[in-house]
């Protein structure tokens, strides 16, 4: 007569009724006795108490009591911390959003440490493209300081820390989930799984420095120029549109010549400007009475706009109203206020 054998609800293999362990795959099985010869279903231990769940959820879980141990094992260092969060994914089969400190604040050495080596570039590489993203859209940025500033840090270190503390657990979750795979699929035995997780080293120290810190670096040497730049264009528009604001006495006096007289003033003046304004960074200041335009040319105060010049021309609309048009002459867009610009 055969021997009486049961089948295993986790790898499907058969195992003799009085095992305490499936054969195959190491799962603990609870004591079971069969009224026949039949194999009979193993009743295994096969759920576990998750911190949170509700008693009506904990009956949908199926998450084996041995992976609580192994999670622990395979990832090391704050496994308190990983583990219950690796449990719940475990439940719901995949990882969710979370929030992580650490690689919030260093997201490339954070990676490094747990070896994992493609997120660690990517990573670093974020805030290298939040600089040249930055770069691009800089133009559109009010000229005034802070909302340049808070563009700036927004792209090349908030949204940059924000990706990497949203998945840095589930990409965690994913690696220690195929370090256990591959573990169970070398050896059919739960304690041998155990101590071969337990005998590699889930953290790198020496690759979070070396490998966090130049992509710290190499990450700043590939943004900084781009930032640069990007901070001498935004230099130049906070200077041209101050100098173009203190132009506006002329405008004023041109206008005012228009609602009482209807017609430009033969002269105007020109002196009257305020020195640190508008003589610090044009030179050259001419008024024609024939048209009323104002041409505005750029000294050295600006190198880059050296020897350009941007012209003031007025025109009439519907109500008789004076609106102004800025028409830079040779000026590229990158450098001009959102005044010339639009106009």
């Amino acid at each position: 007569m055969s021997e009486a054998r049961r089948l295993c609800n986790r790898c499907g293999g058969r195992t003799r009724v009085d095992a305490p362990v499936c054969g195959r795959c190491g799962t603990p099985v609870a004591p079971n006795v069969a009224s026949s010869g039949d194999p009979q279903p193993a009743t295994f231990l096969d759920t576990i108490d998750i911190p949170g769940v509700s008693a009506a959820e904990a009956r949908k879980t199926n998450v084996r009591p041995a992976l609580a141990l192994l999670f622990r094992v395979a990832v090391g260092p704050s496994a308190d911390y990983y583990a219950p969060r690796f449990l719940k994914y475990e439940r719901a089969g995949r990882g969710a959003p979370g929030w992580h400190w650490p690689s919030f604040l260093l997201p490339s050495v954070w990676a490094f440490y747990r070896k994992l080596w493609v997120a660690g570039l990517v990573f670093a590489l974020l805030p290298v493209a939040g600089a040249f993203a930055f770069g691009a859209l800089a133009m559109r940025i009010d000229s005034a300081p802070v909302p340049w500033l808070a563009g700036a840090a927004l792209l090349i270190w908030i949204l940059p820390g924000i990706i990497p503390a949203m998945v840095a657990n589930s990409l965690l979750y994913r690696r220690v989930r195929q370090m256990v795979e591959r573990a169970e699929a070398s050896t059919g035995n739960a304690a041998q799984v155990a101590s071969l997780l337990a005998s590699r080293n889930p953290v790198s120290l020496a690759s979070a420095l070396l490998l966090g810190g130049g992509a710290i670096l190499l990450a700043a040497d590939l943004a900084a120029p781009r930032m640069h730049v990007a901070y001498v264009e935004h230099e130049v528009r906070t200077k041209l549109a101050a100098a173009l604001a203190s132009v506006r006495p002329l405008q004023q006096e041109i206008e005012e010549s228009w609602a009482r007289f209807r017609a430009v003033p033969r002269r105007i003046d020109v002196g009257a400007l305020p020195v640190q304004a508008a003589t610090a960074v044009f030179d050259e200041v001419t008024f024609r009475p024939a048209n009323g335009r104002l041409r505005l040319g750029l000294g050295t105060a600006i190198p880059e706009l050296f020897g350009r010049s941007i012209l003031l021309a007025p025109t009439v609309d519907s109500l008789q109203h004076i609106q102004w048009t800025c028409v830079p002459i040779d000026i590229p867009q990158k450098f001009l206020p959102r005044e010339c610009r639009n106009g």
